[in-house]
């Protein structure tokens, strides 16, 4: 039953995104996510910071959390909705939380997912099954 409402709250805000003529991700409150190559990540309409290290930043958006790993990781521009970071991204991973609860997922679990995606990608089989993400309800 959430999951309707959700779906006709976001209908209803995406009509008025048109009618007054704003972009859809502000209205249905969305981040907006930005990639140069693997060297500049920007992040507009973020919920905050839940960690960062020079290998790992962690930002919750609408509905989830983002995942940005890789090296050389630098804070260049930090506000209350904007985040942009510099450095050698080498995954990006953005994980959906239909519950509400955080959906923390573990080092292993995502580098499990992650070993599921290269081996789908070059048509080989992986060793063992991935863990499945939460759907989003959208």
């Amino acid at each position: 039953m959430r999951g309707n409402f959700s779906q006709k709250k976001r209908a209803v805000r995406g009509v008025f995104a048109d009618v007054l003529e704003i972009p859809e991700e502000l209205a249905l409150d969305l981040p907006r996510i930005t990639l140069v190559g693997n060297i500049n990540l920007n992040v507009e309409n973020h919920k905050g910071i839940i960690s960062y290290a020079p290998d790992e930043v962690r930002l919750r958006v609408s509905d989830g959390y983002l995942i940005a790993r890789g090296s050389g990781f630098a804070l260049r521009s930090v506000s209350r909705t904007d985040v942009f970071l510099e450095g050698e991204i080498s995954n990006l991973a953005i994980v959906l939380d239909s519950q509400g609860d955080g959906g923390v997922l573990s080092d292993a679990d995502l580098a499990a997912l992650l070993a599921a995606e290269m081996a789908d990608e070059a048509g080989e089989k992986p060793d063992e099954e991935a863990p499945t993400l939460p759907s989003a309800g959208v």
